[in-house]
């Protein structure tokens, strides 16, 4: 029977280890081990995340958590210095070994930290598609939290209401919802989310009535402000400036120079629309596979939904944005 059982573990060793979950705390700011850092085995349900077992890391990092592996989605957590982190353990994968990341915060920007923000405008005969998007790469090895300024401060129309939601990726690629919350200059909006080392993505989107003209306010960073349109649409007025055609999304681009515009909007078209069709049915790559985690994240498996919207962004907005990120240099 022994022989049995070894001869198991041999073959199927992941089953051998379910009883134990096993790692390192690391701090990706030091590269150093971190002692004293609390742990959770948390898996999603009804009412959001549930703490199903825990551990504390020992003088050199390590930690284990006497518990099975729960069905998917698992995730292990952590809260470190007011940033919470999380990493998905998926089926199939060791148990032992595995190496959880935290890192130091900071409430500057830290060096290695840009940001690109992207507003697509879709009209149509009855509508006015209104999506933002910031983009930033945080290549530090510092979290960017500014609780009291926001992460991105955005300007959204008033016809946007007083409850905004924002759709946040952060670079567990595990799209959750954020609400905005007021800002103190009027008119503003702040998004509360720390910036990670890697890539977050935050998206808003409104729909207003149709109109020929819209005007905004935006925050000027190290970069402008980019509008982006269908290429049949056409804008003109004050603030912008056109900066051509991408090829790949047939999107027409402008820059926002300053911290305000007023267009007047000619045409009709919708990126999103067209790229849907565009698209191939089977996996072509990176945009294919945000689409999937998108839609599985909209079926609740992890307890929030995202917006629909997201899914044509996919094919618009991200392709576009992986072109566009930081091609150019600070103004």
């Amino acid at each position: 029977m022994r022989l049995r059982i070894a001869a198991f573990c041999l073959l199927t060793p992941v089953s051998c280890l379910l009883g134990a979950i096993e790692g390192t705390v690391v701090n990706g700011s030091t590269g150093k081990p971190e002692p004293s850092v609390k742990i959770s085995l948390v898996q999603p349900g009804a009412g959001g995340m549930q703490a199903i077992a825990t551990a504390t890391s020992d003088a050199n990092g390590k930690f284990s958590i006497d518990h099975e592996l729960p069905p998917p989605p698992a995730l292990l957590q952590v809260d470190y210095k007011g940033v919470t982190y999380t990493q998905v353990q998926p089926p199939g994968r060791p148990t032992t070994g595995i190496q959880f990341q935290i890192f130091e915060t900071s409430t500057k920007p830290p060096q290695g930290m840009q940001m690109a923000h992207l507003i697509m405008i879709e009209p149509s005969p009855t509508s006015l598609e209104i999506s933002e998007t910031f983009l930033i790469r945080n290549e530090s090895t510092v979290t960017f939290q500014d609780s009291a300024n926001g992460t991105a401060v955005f300007y959204p129309p008033k016809g946007a209401g007083d409850k905004v939601q924002v759709s946040v990726t952060p670079p567990t690629q595990m799209t959750i919802q954020r609400q905005a919350v007021k800002a103190a200059k009027p008119g503003a909006f702040k998004i509360d989310y720390p910036a990670r080392p890697g890539e977050t993505r935050f998206d808003i989107h409104y729909t207003l009535p149709a109109s020929e003209t819209f005007s905004a306010k935006v925050v000027q960073g190290d970069r402008p402000t980019m509008l982006v349109t269908p290429a049949a649409v056409h804008l003109t007025g004050s603030g912008i400036k056109e900066a051509g055609v991408e090829p790949d999304v047939q999107a027409r681009l402008f820059e926002v120079p300053g911290t305000s515009f007023e267009v007047k909007i000619e045409g009709t078209g919708s990126i999103r629309e067209r790229q849907s069709k565009e698209a191939p049915e089977e996996d072509t790559g990176q945009p294919k596979t945000t689409e999937i985690l998108a839609r599985i994240y909209d079926q609740e498996l992890l307890g929030v939904r995202t917006m629909y919207w997201v899914l044509g962004l996919t094919f618009g907005i991200l392709l576009l944005g992986g072109t566009l990120l930081f091609r150019k240099g600070p103004a």
